[in-house]
């Protein structure tokens, strides 16, 4: 039978799209943080000094805030988070099985993320790491009655809509028009199209050993085929693909090959909005030919270096880099934070304590052809 996660009913199954519709946002856009390479460590504690430094930096942006100066005092200029996207290595350094998943769940996650604004649904895909264990059992975590871990398949879709009100004038009074803004995120596995290290290879190659390819051509193709399936599907305004692996890197895994060659076709072949990933633990945004590629992988550590630089794509803009060279003495970690609207979605990338690195600003799918138009501010 096809490995658990790949069969084909099973991913397009209802357990595998989870889909809020007209989500209450009394500002007109909704707010979500991401997170990569976050998974504490094996031995007690199970947490690192730089991932619990970073989760109370989440909580801080994840809160919600308002202006004082606002005319209408209804209106929250910046909603509370409603959902976080965790981009795999969730459990170092070889994921969890049915002896330590209970601890390990605990430990590394339940009482890191304890904080109430971390309260909300957190939407999970698998990195390398996790794969070195047994990943059913953290599939199987999202079976648990009232839980905030979703991960029901390695492959699942994420859709979030809302209601934006836009004020119209007439001559006799203030009216308004209502109308739906769409975000889509695709969560998939990239282990499954690029392969990965065991432990024993891995200490005899080193850690940045390019990646072996894919382990089984049938779990390749049947993750392809769902991608590509999904992204056909998609009416959303806002479309997102988040993975472990990225496309490309500078940092120190440097660019994926078996990504570049089966995956960015398809992405770039549907307008994408942007793609998200961790695996180097930097974070990065990086735009090419017409796609944007945004990396925030030091959930629990920061920095690698920007070693592999130069194989970057010639014609590529690497719009902002955090790493060693950049940061600044004593940081310890990272994320990023995404507000979208009606008629554009913010990106914005953070210390370990929220404070913000970088912001820039994607369009709408429906603004395609104005992708070019980019508004950077750096920090």
């Amino acid at each position: 039978s096809p490995p658990f996660g790949l069969a084909e009913e099973s991913q397009t199954s209802a357990p595998n799209h989870h889909h809020d519709k007209n989500i209450n946002s009394t500002s007109n856009k909704i707010r979500f943080l991401a997170i990569g390479d976050w998974g504490g460590t094996p031995h007690y504690p199970y947490s690192t000094h730089g991932q619990l430094r970073t989760a109370h930096g989440m909580a801080r942006v994840a809160a919600a805030s308002s202006s004082p100066a606002s005319v209408n005092h209804d209106v929250d200029l910046d909603p509370s988070a409603s959902f976080v996207l965790a981009l795999g290595d969730n459990f170092y350094k070889s994921g969890v099985d049915e002896r330590d998943v209970d601890i390990r769940f605990n430990e590394t996650f339940e009482k890191v993320y304890g904080q109430e604004e971390l309260q909300i649904p957190w939407y999970v895909c698998g990195g390398n790491h996790d794969h070195r264990g047994d990943i059913t059992q953290q599939i199987l975590l999202s079976k648990s009655k009232g839980t905030r871990w979703h991960f029901p398949d390695l492959n699942h879709r994420v859709v979030k809509e809302f209601t934006v009100r836009s004020p119209i004038k007439t001559a006799g009074a203030e009216t308004f028009h209502t109308s739906t803004v769409k975000i889509e995120i695709l969560m998939i596995d990239t282990i499954h199209l690029a392969g990965f290290h065991d432990a024993e290879t891995e200490l005899l190659y080193g850690e940045f050993h390019p990646l072996p390819g894919p382990s089984s051509s049938l779990q390749a193709s049947t993750t392809s085929s769902w991608i590509e399936s999904a992204l056909q599907k998609s009416d959303a305004d806002y479309l997102l693909v988040a993975g472990h692996y990225p496309v490309y890197s500078p940092c120190r895994h440097g660019n994926t090959q078996d990504l570049i060659e089966n995956l960015d076709p398809l992405l770039k072949q549907h307008g994408v909005t942007a793609y998200l990933s961790g695996h180097d633990h930097c974070q990065f945004h990086y735009q090419y030919d017409s796609l944007d590629y945004i990396l925030t992988g030091a959930g629990m550590n920061c920095c690698y270096n920007a070693t592999m630089k130069e194989f970057l794509p010639e014609g590529g803009d690497l719009k902002y880099i955090w790493e060693d060279y950049t940061s600044s003495h004593g940081d310890t970690g990272g994320f990023a934070s995404f507000e979208v609207g009606k008629e554009e979605m913010k990106v914005i990338i953070h210390d370990q304590d929220g404070d913000k690195l970088y912001e820039t600003v994607l369009l709408p799918r429906t603004e395609h052809q104005k992708r070019g138009v980019y508004k950077e501010f750096s920090f």
